[in-house]
């Protein structure tokens, strides 16, 4: 779970205005992405102030590392695929921002 969250503390870099929450098949815990900070605050504890109002993401180990990693960010590839679920506040996924700066 620590190269996830040091992988997704590098992809996630611009504030976003929102909070995405991503679940990994058969793990016990889910990584929190809150994108109201700048920069995002990426941790497997629920940010303050979090309602229902969030993005979440559903997906295997293997196929967020791949969306994660500097070499492949395959997003939208992955979402096309079925590999990665994408429900709940869909307005996070319009205003976030990924991708070399």
């Amino acid at each position: 779970m620590e190269e996830l969250l040091a992988k997704a503390g590098d992809y996630f870099r611009r504030r976003f205005d929102g909070v995405i929450r991503i679940e990994i098949d058969n793990a016990s815990s889910a990584i929190w992405v809150d994108g109201r900070a700048e920069p995002p605050v990426v941790s497997v504890t629920a940010p303050e102030n979090v309602s229902s109002d969030f993005c979440l993401w559903r997906t295997s180990n293997d196929t967020l590392s791949r969306i994660l990693s500097p070499e492949t960010r395959r997003l939208e590839g992955a979402y096309i695929a079925g590999r990665l679920a994408i429900s709940g506040d869909m307005a996070v996924m319009a205003r976030l921002e990924i991708g070399e700066e």
